[in-house]
């Protein structure tokens, strides 16, 4: 047998094969405080051809979330020309400083090298009955053009559908896998590319870890067999920065493992004892609205100068300790007795 065929056999490459786990304990879902953020404020100039969805996608953004940041009337029809406002502004956590870290409310990876953060990206994620788990793992192995050798799980679940139950699908444009592969000692769980690029942003997978198929060939030169890979559930994130401007971002709870999000909001800020710096109406707005953007809760915040970010730049990466922009608060207040968690968008 020849070494590269060899390779793609024994590696079997398949979401659901039993990778053996380092043994560390899980991560409880919630949420955490933080120091840091990046991304913010972007001007970007509609080209024919371009669709929300895949402009969301490579900043790490639902594009509904987006949509609304424009006031889009029809957000299938751009219009070329037009420029769009976009704030991507995010929370950088730091559970991990050497490795890939997955925070699966955000269905987005960061990826850091020797303390310095790279970049992140959008994810595809397992369904809410099919869940990827939390955990510390490695990378396994990496794998360019992969055979798919089918679980017997998702055979029953092609014959239960209908469809043809296949067993093993070679490299090629229908391999569901794509045409990179990185195995991890998470239980079932690889990240890889993907054929249903309109899938990321989405909780779609049997478990595994999609990314768009140009950027996870970004990644794979990158890592290397060995590298750290942590997986949490934070759907709940604060970050004091030094000059005490407070950020909160919330995303959706898939997962249902957050029972109350806003008595998570109270309990970090509380923490950081920040509780009279905070303006409540902007908390309470934050927990409803759910859009998975940094938003500052900071009570009279000192309007920050903008600045002005090339529309060309499909990423900026760079942190910032400072936003690009004010909040005001002027959202209208929401009763505080009430649990503003709401139930998960599409």
């Amino acid at each position: 047998m020849q070494s590269g065929a060899w390779k793609n056999t024994l590696i079997f490459l398949t979401c659901s094969l039993l990778w053996v786990s380092l043994g560390w304990a899980d991560d409880l879902p919630g949420s955490e405080s933080y120091n840091q953020l990046g991304g913010g404020l972007e001007e970007y100039l509609v080209k024919r051809g371009d669709q929300l969805p895949a402009i969301a996608q490579r900043r790490a953004m639902r594009w509904r979330v987006l949509a609304k940041q424009n006031r889009l009337k029809n957000p299938n029809r751009l219009k070329p020309g037009a420029t769009l406002k976009i704030n991507n502004r995010f929370i950088l956590p730091n559970d991990l400083t050497d490795g890939l870290l997955i925070n699966l409310p955000e269905l987005t990876l960061y990826h850091f090298d020797k303390e310095v953060f790279r970049r992140r990206y959008a994810l595809a994620v397992g369904k809410s009955d099919w869940q990827t788990p939390t955990g510390t793992y490695i990378i396994l192995n990496k794998v360019k053009n992969p055979t798919w050798i089918v679980p017997a799980s998702i055979q029953e679940e092609m014959e239960e559908m209908g469809k043809t139950v296949l067993t093993r699908v070679p490299p090629g444009p229908t391999n569901p896998l794509g045409a990179y592969w990185m195995a991890t000692s998470a239980p079932g769980v690889g990240i890889h590319a993907t054929t249903r690029p309109w899938s990321i942003g989405y909780y779609a997978s049997h478990g595994c870890i999609r990314m768009l198929p140009d950027e996870i060939e970004e990644l794979f030169g990158q890592v290397e067999v060995g590298t750290l890979v942590k997986i949490i559930y934070k759907p709940v994130k604060l970050a004091v920065t030094p000059d005490n401007r407070i950020f909160l971002e919330v995303h959706r709870d898939v997962y249902k493992k957050i029972p109350d999000s806003l008595a998570m909001a109270e309990a970090l800020i509380k923490e950081r004892q920040v509780n009279s710096l905070v303006d409540w109406r902007r908390v309470y707005q934050v927990i409803k609205d759910r859009d998975g953007i940094a938003e500052e809760i900071t009570k009279n915040p000192v309007p920050a100068v903008p600045d002005h970010l090339s529309s060309e730049r499909l990423y900026s990466g760079e942190i910032i300790l400072k936003t690009n922009d004010s909040t005001s608060g002027t959202n209208p207040p929401l009763d505080p007795k009430k649990k503003a968690v709401g139930q998960p968008g599409s």
